[in-house]
């Protein structure tokens, strides 16, 4: 992974950095999937969909 730099307002910052390991690991989850979503070309429900069709197409019994 690579990091990025965007601005915060002082509290989101100050809040993130008093935050335990396992709450800036949710955040950062959180802020990854939304970015990731945000930039894609394909809306959230599309992607959703894509992995759902693949996951259906992969359980089906081989005849």
């Amino acid at each position: 992974m690579e990091n990025i730099s965007i601005p915060v307002p002082p509290y989101i910052a100050r809040a993130f950095e008093k935050a335990d390991s396992d709450a800036k690991r949710k955040a950062e989850i959180y802020i990854n999937a939304w970015l990731s979503d945000f930039f894609s070309e394909k809306s959230a429900n599309e992607q959703l969909f894509a992995i759902m069709k693949k996951a259906t197409a992969e359980a089906r019994p081989m005849v």
